[in-house]
């Protein structure tokens, strides 16, 4: 009993020493809890403020489960694994990664239920890679099992499948993401959009953006974007289209819209981009082959706030009208552009009624164009060029430089401003504008018509004194002699 009685009191007096000094680190302002993480992950990474960062550290694996174990005390939100030489993913501890970055490796395998403990993830970027068809499906991406089966991604927002070697896409393999919100699958040599693929994108139900750019593609199959009523933004960019996709049709509610670097001619009237009444961006760059822009291509655009349509080298025919449309009581109507970038094209000039509402653009470029300054682009000089002067793209003002005619040929359109120059109208070229090639031809019809003009005039002469009739009956006189003479 008095033993009991000791330990007890011994018990006690641990108890309020170890108060005390807890109490007294406190009080001094020492940490209680000072082991820090000590890691194989952290030995090897960078371990700051819960991102791990081992971005190019040439790592030729993704670590072992143990080694993902240790990091649950520091609990990582973001992991970056970019720029390491690892050929296979395998399964990774449950952690709060909310952001895991394994792109630009060497990836060609990956491990059935690789992110099953990743119940936060809402961005993934697989970029970059060796991904083929057959290494991924849909028990990749799938979670922990339930009672119904494997768990939804439900945080998922963001997948990069970029730049791998995707031709198609397995059936299901979006099952379990459905709050995706971007898909990016730029640079897979897709080739042709199959059934199998449609099927699996138009699961992404609440899709919002897609990437395909720089995916061989020469068309899209209709239906693609008909189940996608939430999709706003679509890249379509470094594709083989000749002809803007009819499959647009399908995607009234875009706010953007990417067609550079495709393989675009000419752009009609009533396109399919004319019901897109909710497009705000528009890019139509770098189209090597474009050449005419024709009236109403892109009418019915009344959202548009930006439109980029520059780097287009062939492109010497815009339409004054191309974003003109009539409504109801044929009233001409235009789009309140804000941007507008018209640089680096094949333009003798810029017609002052492509847009309306000049005065309200904030910004615009249109330089690095073969300019005519005669007087159809005197309101050039008049009033675009101080628009232009006031915005963020002034220096821009320096390149718009006149090709002919010759007088002002080097000059810019500022320098005109600035000497107040009236530009002049000229209905043709004068011969030594010319190249030298045009004027040899010229030089040569001339001389034909000074050389045939008095042989036309002598003949039409002689032929209406009848020298020809008389010529005629000489001939048939002497015929019937030498026949008469043949009879006797």
């Amino acid at each position: 009993m008095f033993v009991n009685k000791i330990v007890s009191l011994s018990a006690v007096l641990v108890f309020l020493v170890t108060i005390k000094v807890s109490l007294s680190q406190l009080e001094l302002g020492i940490e209680t809890t000072t082991e820090e993480v000590s890691t194989t992950i952290c030995s090897t990474c960078s371990c700051v403020d819960r991102v791990v960062n081992c971005a190019n550290l040439n790592l030729t694996t993704i670590f072992e489960l143990p080694d993902w174990d240790g990091l649950r005390d520091f609990k990582p939100t973001k992991v970056n694994l970019t720029q390491n030489p690892i050929t296979a993913v395998t399964r990774i501890s449950k952690l709060p990664i909310q952001e895991l970055n394994l792109s630009n490796c060497e990836i060609q395998t990956l491990e059935d239920g690789s992110f099953l403990y990743l119940e936060d993830l809402s961005v993934l970027d697989l970029s970059g890679n060796k991904i083929s068809t057959s290494a991924i499906n849909r028990k990749v991406f799938g979670g922990l099992l339930g009672i119904d089966g494997p768990r939804d991604f439900v945080k998922l927002q963001y997948l990069s499948l970029a730049n791998n070697d995707l031709h198609t896409l397995p059936q299901d393999i979006f099952l379990y993401m459905p709050g995706l919100l971007t898909l990016d699958l730029s640079g897979n040599p897709l080739a042709f959009i199959d059934q199998i693929t449609m099927g699996a994108i138009s699961d992404l139900k609440n899709l919002r953006e897609l990437r395909l750019s720089g995916c061989e593609l020469d068309s899209l199959p209709e239906g693609l974007l008909r189940r996608h009523r939430k999709l706003r933004r679509l890249d379509l960019s470094n594709n083989r289209f000749t002809t803007v996709p009819s499959v647009l049709r399908e995607a009234p509610n875009l706010v953007y819209l990417n067609l550079d670097r495709t393989s675009l001619q000419t752009l009609g009237a009533n396109t399919p981009l004319s019901n897109m009444t909710k497009l705000q961006e528009l890019n139509l760059s770098r189209l090597s082959r474009l050449q005419n822009i024709s009236a109403g291509a892109l009418s019915g655009l009344t959202d548009l706030v930006i439109l980029r349509l520059n780097y287009n080298p062939r492109l010497t025919n815009l339409h004054p009208d191309f974003l003109v449309w009539m409504n109801e009581d044929d009233e001409e109507l235009w789009p309140d552009l804000k941007e507008l970038y018209l640089n680096n094209n094949n333009l003798s000039v810029i017609d002052s009624g492509i847009i309306d509402g000049w005065n309200d653009l904030v910004t615009g470029d249109f330089s690095n164009n073969p300019f005519n300054c005669d007087c159809k682009n005197q309101w050039v000089v008049d009033v675009l060029v101080p628009l232009l002067a006031s915005t963020p793209a002034n220096s821009s003002v320096n390149n718009m430089v006149c090709k002919k005619p010759a007088d002002v040929r080097g000059l810019s359109f500022a320098q005109l401003n600035n000497a107040s120059r009236t530009l002049v109208c000229q209905e043709a070229e004068t011969i030594t504008e010319l190249p030298i090639s045009n004027m040899a031809i010229i030089l040569g019809i001339m001389i034909g018509i000074v050389v045939t003009f008095p042989i036309v005039l002598i003949l039409v002469l002689l032929w209406r004194k009848g020298f020809f009739s008389k010529c005629r009956n000489r001939k048939n006189y002497d015929s019937d002699d030498e026949h008469e003479h043949q009879n006797l």
